[in-house]
């Protein structure tokens, strides 16, 4: 599994590189499965405060056509498989950004669309294409885009079948930001190193207030006032009150 998913620490900041070139990251079981291990032994490492999920030349191809079972019941539970990486993503403490380079299709846009930040580039292509082979969007699609690009915009792309490029993601709100070519990464490092900097449980309580998200108005007051509670009481409050006044940057521990 390590070599199907390549990870690299850079302090608080872990890199996870889907290393199936040859097959463009196409998701299949085994990377899948990686995916999840690698994500679940992050989001659980208090010393890792953000992860970068890249594929390197190519995001993620999509899942791998002609590997599925013709068995429904084992074809639920490969879906099943999918979401849990796409919750590790959603749900987890640790915030994610996605550096996109080349192809993002299917699955492997539903990757990118769960991801917190989205950096591509003008040749990143990102593709709903699920009809031309039958199938409905997956890996969490019909949840992420709607809250990314409007239920309008989702209808279109899903249904049209489209490719957009990384100038008209950044325009419909699918990519957060446009690097210039081979500079992803780098730009990716340089927004993981700003949310490194924050305080982590600030990051951790808005992430998952988001990921509940639409929520109604008695529900997400009762959230606030329970979360915001306990990081009034927390020491990285008390730090950043300190160097408000001490006209210094924070320096946070998570507690």
């Amino acid at each position: 599994m390590s070599e199907v998913v390549l990870c690299e620490r850079r302090g608080a900041i872990a890199i996870l590189t889907m290393n199936l070139a040859s097959k463009r990251n196409a998701l299949s079981t085994t990377l899948s499965d990686a995916l999840e291990t690698q994500l679940s032994e992050l989001q659980r490492d208090h010393s890792c405060r953000v992860i970068i999920l890249t594929g390197g030349a190519h995001f993620c191809a999509g899942g791998e056509l002609g590997s599925f079972s013709d068995n429904a019941m084992e074809l639920r539970n490969e879906m099943r498989a999918g979401h849990r990486v796409v919750r590790q993503i959603i749900t987890g403490r640790v915030p994610v950004i996605a550096a996109v380079e080349g192809s993002a299709f299917g699955a492997g846009l539903s990757l990118a669309a769960a991801c917190d930040f989205v950096i591509a580039d003008s040749d990143a292509r990102f593709g709903a294409v699920y009809g031309k082979v039958g199938l409905m969007p997956d890996w969490g699609a019909l949840w992420t885009l709607p809250q990314r690009v409007g239920m309008r915009r989702t209808r279109q792309i899903v249904m049209f079948s489209e490719v957009l490029g990384g100038e008209q993601a950044l325009r419909d709100g699918l990519a957060d930001h446009l690097a210039e070519q081979g500079a992803v990464l780098k730009v990716a490092l340089n927004w993981a190193e700003r949310l490194a900097s924050a305080a982590p449980g600030a990051i951790s309580a808005t992430k998952a207030f988001m990921a509940r998200s639409p929520m109604a108005l008695e529900a997400s007051l009762d959230w606030e006032a329970d979360m915001q509670a306990l990081l009034l009481a927390s020491e990285d409050f008390a730090e950043g009150t300190q160097s408000f006044f001490d006209k210094r940057t924070a320096v946070f521990n998570g507690r």
